[in-house]
């Protein structure tokens, strides 16, 4: 469609051109960066990792010296640059920066930095995990790689790469309650109107995974199950040319190839990866995938404190749905299928699902000095989903009857466009640094769905009998406030949501055929969002010494550096955090305007409701112990829903409220460093974890008073040792265990999971200088039958013991 075109490339040409007049106009001299010096805590597992370390994509202006350095000269001391202003000296938690602005890396600290780049994490509870501290994996092993992570629920869909998170007793199924990211840009397939999400980046091509739980709707959205967000990797610096390529075999037919490329020459950096997957699957028929993906990253660095970063995605992906299962029980449906009779057998032999994504985002990022940045991000694309399902089957049962002859065929089209634009800026008050850091959001998406009915069970077209289009268009100014007095900071935040949905029904054969008229229903919403954080620092811990910044010409070196000032603190150090935030769930397409001819929407719907109290204590007491112990409570009221009317019609309402409370607690120990008193051992990092979400959720008003939500385990508890030696040798096991559930808020037999308990090894060896690696692993290493989600088809079981090895190059 040439308007929509037209409109997706304005929207990218108007953030560009925004994105030039700012270089243009507001050139600021860069600041010459000074030289650290921290504690013996800096320097632990940071052998040998330039194979696989990529330099991050913005400066945190708050943060602990990073264990991470690339700096490194000893065991016990190591080198970083600091970027700190004189009046902030010992206000400031401190800074790692290696050679320009943007080269910095989060820290060995259970909590990201109180201030990161554009935006404010004080007050907060947050985490972060990043894929290289384990072995190798098989591919997207996201119940492995989020171990360490509380909170989350990987509800697992093997049959697919689709991966599906809850959070703390909120839905899992397709993401739809949590707020999906790729560097601070949206990866739902509509992030209002259709908020599944069915793509996820690769693992190999992931710096860093963070969570910013309850407060997260005031600077990245309204979803209310908080944010995940996947910080991409950059281009190393180092050289102009690296290469690695990795290559997995696996149990049922599984194959995988990642190859990256990456470097820098001069001021221009780039990254480039492609992914391709396939699988034969578990299940008797109809379980396999096949999966293309890739990416290009380039970085320009047009000044020390000025860049641009042009992304690209490509992901094309297709594969087949076997079908659920059901529980046995005294009176059965018709040819079910029963999960008791085993896991692999299949109730649907013919139904297919496709994806195409094709996204781009463009990144400025501009310091105007070491107080003030800037980033701009215009973004936008086009998603298509396709199925195929046949007709004329149930919960657990084979397809029978004449409806079996035909199947429904449906495909979305989504366009999607936008800018985000953020500013953080430091200032003087009673003799602290406070900072202030908020932007603008503009969003627009057209979508257009159109459900087809095929002739027979495997058709892949059919007669035309709905056509509709969706249209979303969503502004939102946003800001939040650091207020700094000495150990306490005070943190409030608001977002201010305009958002107007609309969806025009072109063709809907059910609905005429009954003499119905078509909908065309809009719907507008400004919803209000505030929320406070507090933080006090119980621990200060010890300081980290810098030279004062200089002013000077571009590139100006400092020839007599001033003596060294405080200018932050590393371990010990233990805070206390709060937080109060609402948030909200917008009303999808689909709740809108549904297209069967028996439902009905409820004029006074409205939208999804949540406030979120959170509060604990965390710190790095020691440079081997790290720890966050916390509860939260919270409501998630007007949820939407379907009721049946006494006519026989289906209407969708607000339903009911639900309240959630909890306990969560995380810990993770280097008995290694432990045994060696404090220091890095020379040994490696033997490392033990554990956290632990206990939560008690219940609806507290309407048709499902007193039942327990789908996907509210009243416990997930995650526990293991990982083990590493340099870059030389890791070694994990890693375990998950969760409570029984429900996949549905009826609490039905037919939802019912009962509890499991879930544990997978996995190695990798390094040789030959760091430029070769072996690796292998086992899923499931007891063998555990189990499943994590239950879908309107039936239970789908997850995969049982399975292996995988594989072989890697650096160069």
């Amino acid at each position: 469609m040439p308007s929509k075109i037209t409109l997706a490339l304005g929207t990218a040409l108007a953030g560009i051109a925004l994105c030039c007049f700012i270089e243009s106009g507001f050139a600021q001299d860069a600041v010459v960066a000074s030289i650290a010096e921290s504690d013996t805590d800096d320097a632990d597992e940071s052998d040998g990792r330039d194979d696989k370390s990529h330099r991050p994509r913005s400066r945190p202006s708050d943060n602990l010296v990073s264990a991470n350095s690339r700096f490194v000269i000893s065991s016990s001391e190591s080198l970083s640059l600091g970027v700190t202003s004189v009046t902030e000296t010992a206000e400031m938690e401190g800074v790692v920066v290696s050679g320009t602005w943007f080269d910095t890396y989060p820290v060995p600290y259970p909590a990201l930095p109180p201030v990161e780049g554009t935006r404010i994490n004080a007050g907060k509870k947050t985490s972060f995990v990043k894929p290289e501290e384990f072995p190798t994996f098989a591919g997207n092993d996201f119940r492995e790689v989020m171990a360490t992570t509380p909170g989350i629920l990987v509800s697992e869909e093997p049959q697919s790469p689709i991966i599906n998170f809850g959070y703390r007793g909120l839905n899992s199924q397709r993401s739809e309650t949590m707020q999906v990211l790729e560097d601070g840009v949206s990866l739902k397939n509509e992030q209002f109107g259709f908020p599944e999400t069915h793509y996820t980046p690769i693992l190999d091509a992931v710096e860093r995974i963070e969570l910013i739980r309850a407060g997260a709707a005031l600077q990245y959205g309204c979803q209310p199950g908080g944010a995940l967000n996947f910080v991409m990797k950059m281009p190393r610096m180092d050289a102009p040319f690296h290469f690695t390529t990795r290559n997995v075999f696996g149990s049922y037919g599984y194959y995988r190839n990642y190859t990256e490329v990456d470097g820098t020459v001069g001021p221009f950096g780039y990254y480039l990866y492609y992914d391709h997957r396939q699988q034969d699957g578990f299940r008797e028929a109809n379980s396999d995938y096949e999966l293309n993906n890739g990416s290009s990253r380039f970085v320009w660095d047009v000044t020390k404190d000025s860049q641009f970063i042009l992304t690209l995605d490509f992901y094309d992906e297709n594969h087949g749905e076997p079908g659920g299962m059901r529980r046995r029980e005294e009176v059965n449906p018709p040819d079910s299928v029963f999960v008791e009779d085993g896991f692999t057998q299949t109730s649907r032999f013919f139904d297919r699902f496709r994806l195409e994504r094709y996204y781009a985002i463009l990144e400025y990022q501009k310091f105007f000095s070491e107080r003030t940045e800037l980033e701009i991000k215009a973004f936008g694309g086009y998603l298509s989903r396709w199925s195929k399902r046949q007709r004329g089957g149930a919960f657990g049962t084979l397809p029978s009857g004449g409806a079996a002859e035909t199947n429904s065929i449906q495909l979305r089209e989504a366009w999607t466009e936008g800018v985000d634009a953020r500013v953080r800026h430091d200032y003087d008050l009673f003799n602290n640094v406070s900072t202030i850091a908020g932007g603008i959001y503009f969003y627009h998406a057209l979508q257009d769905r159109t459900d087809e009915r095929g002739e027979t069970p495997d058709a892949e077209s059919g007669m035309l009998r709905n056509l509709n289009t969706g249209e979303t268009w969503d502004g939102a100014i946003f800001a939040e406030n650091r207020f700094k007095f000495g150990r306490l900071s005070i943190v409030p935040g608001m977002r201010l949501e305009f958002l107007n949905q609309s969806v025009v029904e072109q063709l809907n054969v059910a609905k005429t055929s009954n003499g119905d008229p078509l909908a065309d229903q809009s719907d507008f919403h400004f919803v209000p969002l505030f929320g406070l954080g507090l933080g006090y620092t119980l621990v200060e811990g010890q300081p980290i010494l810098s030279a004062p910044l200089i002013a000077g010409e571009k590139g100006a070196e400092a020839k007599n550096p001033p003596a060294l000032v405080v200018t932050g603190f590393g371990p010990p150090r233990v805070e206390l955090y709060g937080t109060v935030s609402q948030a909200y769930r917008p009303i999808t397409y689909g709740e809108l305007v549904p297209t069967g001819a028996s439902s009905v929407v409820n004029g006074n719907l409205k939208e999804g409701k949540a406030l979120q109290f959170e509060y604990g204590v965390r710190g790095k007491p020691f440079p081997y112990l790290n720890f966050d112990v916390g509860g939260f409570y919270f409501t998630f009221t007007d949820q939407i829903g379907e009721v049946i009317l006494p006519n026989g019609f289906t209407s969708t309402e607000n339903v009911g409220d639900a309240r959630y409370i909890g306990f969560e607690a995380s810990t993770e120990l280097d008995v290694l460093a432990l045994i060696n008193g404090g220091v890095p051992n020379p040994y490696g990092n033997l490392t033990l974890y554990g956290n632990v979400t206990l939560l008690d959720a219940e609806f507290t008003s309407g048709p499902n008073t007193g039942n327990i939500p789908a996907y509210a385990p009243n416990y997930q508890v995650k526990t293991g040792a990982i083990y590493s030696y340099k870059n030389t040798f890791k070694l994990a096991l890693l375990g998950t265990l969760v409570d029984d559930e429900f996949g549905d808020d009826g609490d039905s037999f037919e939802g019912f999971i009962p509890a499991y308990n879930v544990w997978d090894l996995t190695a990798e060896f390094k040789f030959w200088k760091g430029r070769a690696g072996v690796f292998a692993g086992i899923r499931n290493v007891f063998n555990e039958s189990y499943w994590g989600e239950v879908r309107e088809e039936g239970i789908m079981p997850a995969l049982p013991r399975n292996y995988y090895g594989g072989f890697e190059f650096f160069f």
